[in-house]
């Protein structure tokens, strides 16, 4: 019932606005107008909350609701910083001393080149431990070599070079007589003997020899042939009838009246069979 009187309030009360405005002079109006408009909204906002009071709660809860709904500002993010990472080219190895390049890692292997110091070359592979470079040959062909990393140093990316297995070592061909010969010293045995030391480096028994030695000083040759070995440096050595591979022995040959202050030259022959016969080889030394 209250709002029905109200909503019937509004047009009477305007319409009683209204005539007071115009019994007002014109000057009067004119400046009566602004009161006369705030009376007028004043009332109005009057009856609006006696209709709807809960309009300003709602209006202030509707203003401070849009407020914290207000999409926030966008924050600044900072740009991140770009960290360029250089680009590392193929591995490249130089030495600082001429390095020796071989078909596999170690002296074993055949000779096939060389790094000098200035020269550069591209690295292929290399061993687990990096002790050795497989790298392109600088002498090619053939176009890769093995390289001592002693005195090598690498730029570029070096995390692919491939690891790999080296080829079999090469067997030795063997040698079917061998010796070395040196001298083991003089001793007097009525006369001066002259002894040589005489090792089998080789693969076949030595089963005789022949000494001879020129005293150069007087020029006085004497020479001994036979085919056993004296097992020691001494004028009634014991003796053994051949030299096995790795064994050693002794021969000599008399006749020296004079050993100091003199020089030597000691030739020494070895053969396979007795009387100098098979196959035979030949060394020679001095003394001093």
């Amino acid at each position: 019932m209250r709002k029905s009187g109200f909503r019937y309030l509004m047009p009477i009360l305007a319409l009683s606005l209204a005539g007071l405005a115009c019994e007002l002079p014109d000057n009067a109006a004119s400046q009566a107008g602004p009161a006369a408009t705030q009376t007028m909204q004043a009332l109005a906002t009057e009856v609006e909350l006696t209709l709807h009071p809960d309009t300003a709660v709602l209006g202030e809860s509707a203003s401070e609701s849009e407020s914290e709904n207000e999409a926030p500002e966008a924050a600044v993010t900072a740009s991140p910083t770009v960290t360029l990472t250089p680009t590392l080219g193929a591995p490249i190895v130089s030495v600082s001393v001429d390095t020796n390049c071989r078909f596999g890692p170690g002296n074993v292997y055949e000779y096939e080149g060389a790094l000098l110091v200035g020269e550069e070359a591209p690295v292929v592979g290399k061993l687990a431990d990096e002790s050795y470079w497989y790298i392109e040959n600088p002498d090619a062909p053939p176009p890769q070599c093995w390289i001592w990393g002693m005195y090598a140093a690498l730029t570029g990316d070096q995390s692919g070079i491939p690891i790999l297995t080296p080829p079999p070592t090469p067997t030795a061909t063997p040698v079917p007589i061998a010796f070395h010969t040196e001298f083991a010293g003089a001793i007097s045995c009525g006369a001066y003997a002259f002894f040589a030391r005489i090792e089998n480096t080789g693969t076949l028994p030595i089963e005789s020899l022949k000494l001879d030695v020129v005293d150069t000083t007087i020029n006085l040759t004497n020479s001994h042939f036979n085919n056993i070995f004296a097992t020691s440096v001494d004028c009634t050595p014991a003796t053994t009838p051949r030299l096995q591979p790795g064994e050693v022995g002794y021969t000599f040959t008399s006749g020296f009246q004079v050993i100091g202050n003199h020089e030597f030259k000691a030739t020494v022959k070895v053969c396979t069979q007795d009387g100098l016969a098979g196959e035979c080889a030949t060394a020679t030394f001095t003394v001093p």
